[in-house]
């Protein structure tokens, strides 16, 4: 059993405090560094993490007050969509997967996926992408965060507010569109790629095209599925006028593969995968193509 002592967490938030780490993420850090290769943030939680985390909150409660913003996203069961809300305070945040996507109770979670399997996989995947998209921005290479992850965070919400609230998708395939292209170029520019290059015409909303510069400039185990879900997209002109002939099930579809694409940008620019957690747990086990498409 692993143990600390507030000696322990006052030496590692002086060593945090040296490197810039910000305020609001330093009790993950710190449940990172004293928990080593026993930091396991899994489906059902990790109560070393929670008592790790707590303890720096008690120490350093100015970190209730420190986290910049939220993540509103969405989970789904078949066209049924939810509204997911990250908590904003890291301390209080639960990796829970049905605590995460607001349910009381894991069986209040398996009614609402139809107790379906494959369901319950898609929305746990759906709430990881939404964790790892929130707190990874702050984390990433460029600080702040750029002008465009502010802006594909947002068009995620509105997608997600549209969605969660009534049946008509009319509206919403444009930001569906918005969400991927801003935040496959955030990522691009924070890599380093030129800003005036993703500017040009055959770039532009071609998500076809920044899929794959993505995948070029920093590969990842993700690259196939966002490949796919770039394919699968409208045309962005299109989309401002008509919602292309698409089933309500098609939206919600495309607009948990955005998210998911948000989520896949943002991995490649940080530390940040709680979705490989999950990858590597017996269940849900590798994301599926399927859940898109």
């Amino acid at each position: 059993m692993t143990t600390w002592t507030d000696r322990d967490l006052l030496r590692l938030d002086a060593e945090f405090a040296q490197a810039g780490v910000a305020m609001h993420a330093r009790p993950m850090r710190a449940a990172m560094a004293i928990l080593g290769g026993g930091f396991v943030m899994g489906v059902l939680g990790n109560p070393d993490v929670d008592r790790v985390m707590e303890d720096y909150r008690r120490l350093f409660p100015q970190v209730d007050e420190a986290w910049p913003g939220k993540g509103v996203g969405l989970a789904a069961s078949v066209d049924t969509v939810r509204k997911v809300t990250v908590a904003v305070i890291f301390g209080t945040c639960s990796v829970s997967i049905h605590n995460g996507l607001g349910f009381e109770a894991h069986e209040e979670w398996i009614r609402w996926c139809r107790g379906d399997a494959a369901i319950a996989a898609c929305s746990a995947f759906a709430f990881a992408d939404l964790y790892d998209l929130t707190y990874g921005i702050d984390g990433g290479k460029a600080q702040p965060p750029s002008e465009l992850w502010r802006l594909a965070l947002s068009n995620l919400e509105d997608v997600s507010n549209i969605l969660a609230s009534g049946f008509s998708v009319d509206s919403v395939v444009q930001s569906i569109c918005l969400t991927a292209e801003l935040s496959m170029k955030a990522a691009l520019i924070d890599l380093g790629e030129d800003p005036k290059a993703l500017a040009r015409r055959d770039v532009g909303h071609n998500h076809e095209e920044l899929a794959r510069r993505l995948a070029a400039l920093s590969p990842h185990r993700d690259d196939p599925i966002v490949a796919a879900v770039a394919t699968a997209l409208p045309d962005y002109v299109q989309s401002r006028y008509a919602a292309a002939g698409l089933t309500r099930l098609s939206v919600v579809k495309l607009a948990l593969g955005v998210q998911f694409i948000a989520a896949s940008a943002c991995r490649r620019i940080g530390n940040q995968d709680f979705a490989a957690e999950l990858e590597h747990e017996q269940w849900p086990g590798p994301r599926s193509a399927a859940f898109y498409s």
